[in-house]
């Protein structure tokens, strides 16, 4: 075996064992039913943790993982938003407008917002499965009991004499005395709506109604964002590169800590002990991403350059201390203290959510949903230094677990279908969620779908040309194709680590198991 040098900026990973479907605590269900694959890695590639949270894999720390989706307890599916299409729900924004009348004003809420975890889990699954009529549903809801309604409901009357229409006006066929104008115009257009019969349902009358939409930035997330210029509070955003760890992450990582330890003890009821730096830095500072293996817009910029772009709008991107691709931390100051920390990864197409802590005296502020809402935002504005990046990814979804779904309520969200990695609108994918946990979600295998790599859809047999890296005595490495290390094992060695390989490739997809290096 000859040895060779590869450059530092390549992937590599430790595996673990492809057959262990050993089960472990669930923290959605609260049973030992967890199953799912692994590996470490301590160097990884942007571009190829894209593709692989793409194939469903998640990382913790440098730990990295993928549910076994048809065995574990609680299958878990990768969700994204597309944030620059984002729509605001009616919830969200009564959380922007408390978190900015708290802000200007001192006020708060007195109903406590704060519960990212659960505020949405008593929404039932009728009213997720119909996100896609949210529109319409809000009319419906709009002109319930209004003049509107009864022009409508007038039309829908199969006993409907049109003969009347020449004789009466439409003060006298609706009964109403006083008919505003915008009324009479409704009533004219319906009427002739239904000479022509195009409407027989009150769906078919909203559906051919030219509903006047909002001006893009009437409603948009921006404008709920807007604080006034001397605010009573003052909110700021800061962003440090966690790894490698910048000075500015250094120097407030005690702050962090404390913040982090009291939210775990009081949220998610950890021990002291659990919650040492040791195991904050293991699980949200540590990180394998290469932050300079992706040579993307934002390789090269820096706060200086950011604060020259005038399409940036400053106030809501942040104190950008650095930028790039990689792993960061998002923290909030308010009046120069850290309430809350946003985990982020930046990588070629999204924001990746790693996890969100605060400081629990804050909860009331709803701090959980207004993250998230202030990461799709990010999304917004690095877009526009990056086009690639559109993406925000909330980890995974668990349909199975109720306080989970308001996952689902950032609309428009995908969901990744476990089988042919192909993306779905939520709002379709949960009537077969709603019959069964597991359930492959692209219909059919010819599907028109361009959203997955169709090379990376097919099975892998041939591992020769995968790229090994062996450790030796005295700290040595040697690095190798396969087919070079299978002569120096024996047949029973030779087959276990053929079934291992292929089945890590597998869950890889191709143009991964082609570059990434397996570490043994």
């Amino acid at each position: 075996m000859s040895s060779n040098t590869l450059p530092n900026n390549l992937s590599v990973v430790s595996l673990y064992g492809i057959d262990d479907l050993t089960p472990h605590h669930c923290g959605y269900c609260n049973e030992n039913g967890s199953v799912s694959t692994g590996m470490s890695s301590d160097s990884l590639r942007i571009e190829h943790y894209q593709k692989l949270i793409d194939r469903g894999w998640r990382r913790s720390g440098t730990y990295i993982y993928k549910p076994v989706m048809n065995v574990t307890c609680c299958p878990l599916y990768t969700i994204k938003c597309d944030a620059l299409s984002f729509q605001l729900r009616k919830s969200q924004k009564n959380t922007l407008k408390s978190v900015r009348k708290y802000l200007e004003k001192g006020e708060k809420k007195k109903e406590s917002l704060g519960k990212k975890e659960t505020e949405n889990s008593n929404t039932t699954t009728t009213e997720l499965s119909n996100i896609k009529n949210h529109y319409i549903q809000d009319r419906i809801k709009q002109t319930q009991n209004t003049h509107a309604k009864k022009v409508m409901a007038f039309f829908l009357d199969k006993k409907l004499n049109t003969a009347d229409f020449k004789s009466k006006s439409p003060n006298e066929l609706l009964n109403i005395p006083k008919l505003k104008a915008k009324h009479k115009r409704l009533f004219f257009k319906l009427l002739n709506l239904k000479e022509k019969n195009q409407i027989n349902t009150f769906s078919d009358i909203l559906g051919c109604l030219k509903r006047k939409m909002p001006k893009p930035d009437a409603d948009s997330i921006e404008n709920y964002l807007t604080i006034c210029q001397n605010p009573l509070n003052k909110l700021e955003l800061k962003l440090v590169r966690s790894y490698p760890p910048s000075n500015e992450f250094e120097n407030s990582l005690t702050e962090e800590h404390q913040i982090y330890t009291k939210y775990q003890m009081k949220i998610h009821k950890d021990s002291e002990y659990e919650c040492s730096l040791h195991q904050f830095k293991r699980f949200l500072c540590n990180s394998p991403l290469l932050a300079e293996s992706y040579n993307g817009p934002l390789s090269n910029i820096n706060n200086t350059d950011i604060l020259q772009r005038s399409d940036i709008q400053h106030d809501l991107i942040g104190n950008v201390s650095a930028l790039g691709y990689g792993s960061f931390h998002q923290q909030y100051i308010l009046n120069g203290k850290i309430i809350a920390v946003g985990v982020i990864d930046i990588l070629d197409h999204c924001v990746s959510s790693v996890y969100f802590f605060y400081d629990p005296d804050y909860q009331f502020l709803n701090m959980g949903t207004y993250s998230a809402l202030r990461e799709i935002e990010f999304v917004r504005q690095l877009s526009k230094i990056d086009p690639n990046i559109k993406w925000y990814y909330l980890g995974f979804y668990a349909h199975s677990c109720r306080k989970m779904r308001y996952k689902g309520f950032f609309h428009p969200s995908y969901l990744l279908c476990p089988e042919m990695f192909t993306w779905h609108p939520i709002e379709y994918c949960v009537p077969l969620l709603n019959l069964k946990k597991y359930c492959r979600l692209a219909l059919n295998e010819n599907e028109n779908n361009q959203s997955a790599n169709t090379e990376d859809q097919s099975k892998i047999d041939n591992i020769d040309n995968v790229n090994i890296k062996i450790r030796l005595e005295r700290n040595r490495t040697r690095n190798m194709k396969f087919k070079d290390l299978r002569n120096y094992l024996s047949p029973d060695h030779a087959n276990e680590f053929i079934h291992m390989i292929r089945g890590y490739c597998n869950l890889f997809g191709k143009s991964v198991s082609d570059e990434i290096i397996i570490k043994f």
